[in-house]
């Protein structure tokens, strides 16, 4: 007796899994399929954006140092006070 209403449960969420599969493929469902932005070279991001997974960049990212940590290339360690040089290179020298 309960084995056969497992096994009506079973084949229950089986005929609904199928179904879903092909009303997902007819376009009635939608898909969950990721996001691609393509944009050209003038996206611009102001302000605070939250990311909370993986984000690939190609090509240069322009990141102003000054307005990051108020030194040009320099950073200051906060536990000893000292100044250390940021790895970056210039094009413009």
């Amino acid at each position: 007796m309960e084995d056969s209403k497992l096994y009506k449960r079973l084949l229950i969420a089986i005929t609904a899994g199928i179904w879903i599969i092909v009303f997902q493929n007819a376009g009635i469902i939608p898909q969950f399929k990721p996001t691609v932005v393509e944009a050209d070279s003038a996206l611009q991001v102001k302000g605070n954006v939250e990311i909370d997974n993986v984000v690939l960049i190609k090509g240069k990212v322009d990141a102003n140092l000054e307005s990051i940590n108020g030194y040009a290339k320099f950073y200051k360690d906060p536990r000893t006070g000292q100044f250390y040089v940021v790895p970056v290179t210039d094009p413009y020298e």
